[in-house]
């Protein structure tokens, strides 16, 4: 019973010293995954480019200028000339900056139009009226006496009136009126007629219309005024400058304006009437309207370029010193200065600022994930002396129990000697 327990005891020894023998086999294999994975980070560590600051002399350069009398000229190059038929020696570009009058167009958020009904004036010109067989052609529409009986007629002559005087104080009889296409009853006076006929001046007529707009915001709407010179100046410059809006293809009597904050904006008809009918909520027709179109014309300080041809002047030193352009005989002293592109730095430093905040973060993930496998490097090679201890016990006592198995055998089989 001795020995057989001996030799079991070794056996189990002889097991938990493999296992024990593998296990340090994985640990080291564990060890050397974590040294490649340290090695590819330190690989990547190097491939890091640190960000190089900019520098102010990078985007230094001279600049040269002249003074013409009125504007500050500023050159931004000069190309060689060779054998230029008129002498001039370089092509040169420049420019200064100059007050134009320009026409703009924005968008109002949420312009609260307002739009009313009321009696409006409009005038006809003297091609759009006729006289034949005792009858006034208006417009394209034969007119008739005016007739105080018909309650329709009466009703919309008497509103006309009460704002139109000239109307109000005249004879029925020499009042006309017609019916348009789309059922708006126009009154016309008998001498206006009669003096457009004759050629003499244009028509008026009146009539009540819809959806006039009365107010943007809290601002009050006019009728552009043609014979105004800065609202007429305005009114050229954004027509040329827009000639495909709505507001170009308007008429004049479809423009409107109104004053805010010192300045003049314009606006047409058209964009009025379709932003007031615009609220989602037709109960607060003012509210969440959308943007109106609206125009307005000021001098705007603007880059004005050439290109002419110059004769240039340089010192001993190849600095040009004087320029004579084109077409004038002005001699201009060039001014040299040294010039920053200040926006162009404050870009590049913006960039290089990000750029190290990139490294930054990138040098603090490979420093944590080197100090993570540093850690777990650290519990295996922990593990693997606990391991070598375990493995020089089991070896210790495995040759104690050899030692007594063969004593066993040795002291039973010489009993049979």
């Amino acid at each position: 019973m001795g020995m057989a327990a001996s030799q079991a005891r070794y056996l189990g020894l002889t097991a938990r010293k493999t296992n024990v023998e593998y296990e340090g086999q994985q640990v080291n294999q564990a060890r050397t995954a974590l040294a490649n994975q340290s090695a590819n980070l330190f690989n990547q560590l190097l491939t890091l480019e640190v960000p190089t600051p900019p520098s102010t002399t990078d985007y230094t350069t001279l600049q040269y200028s002249y003074q013409d009398g009125t504007c500050d000229e500023t050159i931004t190059s000069m190309t060689q000339l060779v054998d230029d038929p008129d002498g001039y020696n370089y092509l040169v570009n420049h420019y200064h900056y100059a007050d134009i009058y320009t026409g703009v167009q924005n968008n109002k958020p949420n312009p609260q139009v307002v739009v009313e009904t009321e009696p409006v004036k409009n005038t006809v010109a003297q091609s759009d009226v006729t006289y034949a067989g005792g009858v006034y052609t208006v417009n394209g529409y034969n007119t008739t006496v005016y007739d105080p009986t018909d309650p329709n007629q009466k009703q919309n002559f008497d509103n006309i009136a009460s704002n139109y005087p000239e109307l109000s104080t005249a004879n029925p009889a020499d009042v006309y009126t017609y019916t348009d296409a789309n059922n708006v009853i126009h009154f016309a006076l008998d001498s206006d007629l009669n003096d457009a006929v004759a050629g003499i001046a244009d028509a008026n007529e009146y009539h009540i219309e819809s959806d006039v707009p009365q107010y943007v915001g809290n601002c009050e709407l006019s009728k552009y005024d043609p014979t105004d010179a800065m609202q007429k100046a305005a009114y050229e410059e954004i027509v040329s400058k827009f000639p495909n809006s709505a507001f170009a293809n308007s008429s004049t009597n479809d423009i409107y304006t109104y004053e805010y904050q010192g300045r003049t904006y314009f606006a047409c008809a058209q964009d009025l009437r379709d932003t007031a009918i615009s609220a989602s909520d037709p109960s607060k027709p003012t509210e969440n309207q959308s943007p109106l179109t609206q125009y307005y014309a000021e001098d705007i300080k603007t880059k004005v370029e050439r290109q002419e041809k110059a004769f240039v002047d340089f010192d001993e030193e190849g600095r040009p010193y004087s320029i004579r352009f084109e077409n004038s005989t002005a001699t201009f002293a060039l001014n040299t200065e040294t010039v920053t592109d200040e926006d162009a730095y404050n870009d590049a430093m913006n960039q290089y600022n990000y750029n190290m905040a990139v490294y930054e973060q990138e040098i603090q993930n490979i420093n944590a994930q080197t100090e993570k496998i540093q850690q777990q490097d650290r519990t295996l090679e922990l593990r693997l002396r606990q391991l070598d201890t375990e493995q020089e016990a089991l070896q210790t006592e495995m040759e104690a129990v050899k030692k007594v198995i063969e004593k066993n055998i040795e002291s039973t089989f010489k009993t049979f000697e």
